[in-house]
């Protein structure tokens, strides 16, 4: 009799694994669904963020003054830039891409031994802080000054009507010259170019 309740109780115990194991892989197969669809729809919501912030990015074409020596002055190429707003921001970045070079058969108008430090703007006035790197030799002297000078002018001029004038500083101090030539303790407008 001892026999038949153990065999029973052995019987019970099977039943109950089994039923239990199935359950459990039923339980382990829903939560494996609802990771699987919470995966969905955390990309789904990354997607949807991303082509948000996509929206929100907006794009400006700004013209960059690079020289000519066909035509011997500047002539403007187009780039586009991230709309950054009437800021420094934006200034900074469309001097960097001025720095950069041109695309086109234009020549670049910054030297290398320039380095666009910071930029700031109060009642119309954009002024460029710059940083002169001595290891470098300039370029073109009065003439290359003065390239230099009217492409940063007109590019930075250009962005926005709101910008009336421009004046250069070295390491944060106003200079009588950029590269020695040119007198750069004035403004600088368009009229002036």
């Amino acid at each position: 009799m001892k026999s038949k309740f153990f065999l029973f109780g052995i019987c019970l115990l099977i039943i109950f694994s089994s039923v239990f194991c199935d359950f459990n892989k039923e339980q382990k197969s829903a939560n494996l669904e609802n990771i699987r669809v919470n995966k969905k729809d955390k990309e789904k919501d990354s997607e949807t963020i991303s082509q948000d912030k996509q929206k929100e990015l907006k794009f400006k074409v700004v013209n960059l003054y690079f020289y000519s020596p066909y035509y011997n002055s500047l002539k403007s190429e187009t780039r586009k830039v991230f709309d950054l707003g009437e800021n420094s921001a934006m200034i900074k970045q469309v001097l960097r891409s001025l720095k950069l070079g041109p695309v086109s058969k234009l020549k670049p108008t910054v030297p290398e031994n320039i380095e666009f430090k910071d930029v700031f703007i109060y009642k119309g006035i954009v002024y460029i802080d710059l940083h002169k790197n001595k290891s470098h030799s300039s370029i073109g002297g009065v003439r290359g000054e003065r390239i230099f000078i009217k492409s940063v002018v007109k590019t930075v001029l250009s962005l926005s009507s709101n910008y009336k004038k421009v004046k250069f500083l070295i390491d944060g101090e106003e200079t009588p010259s950029v590269m020695g030539h040119i007198d750069c303790s004035k403004f600088f407008a368009f009229r002036s170019l």
